[in-house]
């Protein structure tokens, strides 16, 4: 964890002002009378932070009193920016279990995409993944959820992710898509609608990672000062979250509206992709078998020590109290 805080302060704000620019239209849910700002890092502008952007166009953040600043950084950067004080939430589950796992004072407090839903998608020649052997294959970051998919991948498929391929860390998924196109890399690791768009303009898919990989890729994570010194602030945080996933699944119409307009994709893409990402998106609560899996994963590369247990990267308390405010009336 390198990366000065100083820098990703400037960083925050230039970033911030980019995404307010790219995507104007997120300003109609703005909220009303007293607020609390929050600054919420995220790592691409992709559907595995999908109840964010519901909770912040949909206004679910404003209806618990939340101002968020929504700050686009790598998975680096997030933790950094979490541990120095200049975030005071994160959306980069993986990246802030490994950071945990290691001893940095962070717990994850809700689970909102339990598998990835990413596809591997290749240029022509290819058409399986064991074709790739020799491949540059690009991914959103190293270390991040999009990574340890494409290793899982690979390796269920007989490919050695260390000698047989090289991975590319390019950065958000429009620049995966972008990068396929221009034949910059052979493959990619990417989430809908750019998987949907790639397959429509004649790209073989080689692989959807839901079918063969099962591991949580989103929710919130945050300090472990935070949860005992601001409890009721994350508490908001993680409803207003619960409460988006819920509209996911209630509202499929009105979720794929806020997905055409936010990735300026027309309708029939956006429900394509609509299709392929909710079945993985759960209700909030954090799953244990699914964070175990995780763990084994980064267990097994050799990322952190084996003695690792769920409750030490963990808090599973407010997702469950909230989930019981939500549903106990059904």
């Amino acid at each position: 964890m390198s990366i000065r805080i100083s820098s990703f302060t400037i960083a925050r704000s230039v970033l911030f002002c980019a995404v307010t620019f790219v995507f104007p239209f997120i300003s109609h849910a703005q909220p009303r009378g007293s607020t609390e700002k929050v600054r919420i890092t995220y790592a691409a502008n992709n559907l595995g932070f999908l109840q964010m952007f519901l909770a912040k166009d949909r206004g679910f953040y404003a209806t618990q009193g939340l101002e968020p600043e929504l700050i686009r950084v790598s998975p680096v950067a997030a933790v950094s920016a979490l541990i120095g004080g200049d975030a005071d939430y994160t959306e980069l589950l993986t990246s802030s279990v490994r950071a945990a796992a290691k001893g940095a004072p962070i717990r994850v407090v809700s689970m909102s995409v339990g598998a990835p839903f990413f596809s591997l998608v290749g240029r022509s020649p290819f058409k399986a993944v064991k074709d790739l052997k020799g491949a540059t294959i690009g991914v959103n970051a190293i270390g991040g959820s999009n990574y340890i998919s494409t290793r899982m991948l690979l390796l269920h498929y007989g490919v050695d992710p260390e000698r047989d391929i090289k991975m590319l860390p390019l950065g958000d998924h429009k620049t995966l898509y972008e990068a396929l196109k221009l034949g910059r890399v052979d493959a990619v690791t990417v989430n809908p609608p750019f998987s949907v768009l790639l397959i429509r303009e004649g790209f073989p898919l080689l692989a959807h990672s839901a079918k063969i990989v099962s591991f949580p890729i989103g929710g919130v994570a945050t300090t472990v000062r935070k949860i005992n010194q601001n409890r009721d602030q994350v508490k908001r945080v993680v409803r207003a979250e619960m409460e988006a996933l819920r509209y996911l699944r209630q509202q499929p119409q009105g979720t794929i509206d806020l997905i055409s307009k936010r990735f300026a994709i027309e309708p029939a893409v956006a429900a394509e992709s609509y299709q392929i990402a909710v079945d993985a998106f759960n209700d909030g609560r954090i799953l244990f078998p699914a964070m175990e899996r995780l763990l084994d994963a980064d267990k097994r590369d050799g990322n952190i020590a084996k003695s690792v247990t769920v409750d030490q990267v963990a808090d599973p308390s407010l997702a469950e109290e909230i989930f019981k405010e939500l549903y106990s009336s059904r």
